[in-house]
């Protein structure tokens, strides 16, 4: 997982869950893997933040880049935009992209990009995966306040492949009320995932808007991670590699816990 760094500690990365068995999968920052690995990848495009949301199609771009150089099995998309995930479909025709708004509030409008477009999230899939109807993903409120954005996990199924492909954006803000809600959410999460993709070799991407060792994340991580984690995920990506322990490595300058 990576640590990005925006307005509080956001944990932005992909978590692999529970499952029957799917090909070795790399994250896509990672060194190119052998043949035989699916890369995957997660991508926070921005369209909320004033320094990256009013560039056009720069993110979009960006992405069909990427994407036509390592040719990812999937990508989990957060604060994307109507318009952008328009511009992938016209430019990528190998991969559907899933999309779906977020309300400011409950029973309030849909929020926008910093520019006029519809703010949510998305999920990319490679077609020859047998993603069941992309268009129509699994929306699944979270159960955020009334009066916060309502936040959302978004997933996309292949039967064929017994997979499952989520992308979720937690709660943002480090008082009380914004702690609870982003744990709340986190727990709502698991609990879908648990239930609904059982069976499934499931996936997770997000913006968690937190770090690895929080009460939040907490609901995610595997019980063999310690430190309070009671989840099913395994990172992808850990500097532990496949390992899954609460020990820590020293990774100069600062430890870097698994």
């Amino acid at each position: 997982m990576r640590l990005r760094h925006r307005a509080a500690l956001a944990l932005s990365g992909l978590l692999l869950g529970t499952g029957l068995a799917w090909p070795q999968v790399a994250a896509a920052g990672a060194a190119r893997p052998a043949a035989t690995a699916e890369i995957i990848g997660q991508f926070n495009m921005a369209g909320g933040n004033s320094e990256h949301g009013g560039t056009g199609d720069e993110a979009a771009d960006a992405l069909v880049r990427s994407v036509k150089d390592r040719r990812p099995a999937f990508m989990t998309l957060q604060e994307t935009c109507a318009d952008w995930v328009a511009r992938l479909k016209s430019q990528l025709a190998d991969y559907s992209v899933a999309f779906h708004p977020v309300q400011q509030r409950a029973g309030g409008p849909n929020s926008t990009c910093v520019h006029p477009s519809d703010f949510g999230n998305g999920v990319l899939v490679r077609n020859d995966l047998g993603f069941a109807d992309p268009d129509h993903p699994d929306i699944h409120p979270l159960q955020s306040p009334p009066d916060f954005e309502q936040r959302e996990m978004q997933c996309l199924r292949s039967p064929s492949r017994a997979l499952a492909v989520c992308t979720a954006h937690l709660t943002v803000g480090n008082d009380g009320k914004h702690l609870r809600a982003r744990r709340h959410e986190a727990s709502v999460a698991q609990g879908i995932l648990a239930t609904e993709y059982a069976g499934y070799t499931h996936f997770l991407g997000g913006d968690l808007n937190d770090d690895p060792l929080s009460g939040a994340t907490d609901n995610f991580y595997a019980l063999g991670y310690g430190r309070g984690a009671h989840g099913e995920f395994k990172e992808v990506g850990s500097p532990c590699r496949n390992d899954i322990k609460p020990g820590f490595l020293i990774v100069a300058p600062w430890p870097v816990w698994t």
